[in-house]
């Protein structure tokens, strides 16, 4: 079963709160307290590029699945038709085999 993606963007977005976490107890120190700052920054662009890459995935996921759902509707329609031309083709094979019969006897009576 695979794993769906708003689990990883969940994940990333807890560790990076926990990270974040580790880092504000230095901030009674004022280099801690910058690189702090630019932690959580840091932090802030990569959950706001996993969430990009999360829309992105549930997009291509979206457009699989609606090619998917074309693909069995028109397999579906094929599969009609066949059916239909077949049950002609018995029809007519019927029709041709009881027309070409009375032609033979029809014949070899003559003969």
């Amino acid at each position: 079963m695979a794993i769906p993606h708003y689990v990883f963007v969940a994940g990333g977005a807890a560790a990076a709160d926990v990270l974040r976490g580790f880092v504000r107890k230095g901030r009674g120190r004022k280099g801690a307290a910058v690189a702090s700052q630019d932690v959580h920054d840091a932090l802030v662009s990569v959950v706001a590029y996993g969430m990009r890459i999360a829309d992105k995935v549930s997009a291509a996921t979206r457009s699989i699945a609606d090619e998917a759902s074309d693909i069995n509707v028109e397999a579906r329609r094929q599969a009609r038709i066949d059916a239909a031309v077949e049950e002609r083709l018995v029809q007519i094979e019927k029709d041709v085999r009881a027309e070409v019969t009375a032609e033979v006897d029809g014949a070899g009576m003559d003969e």
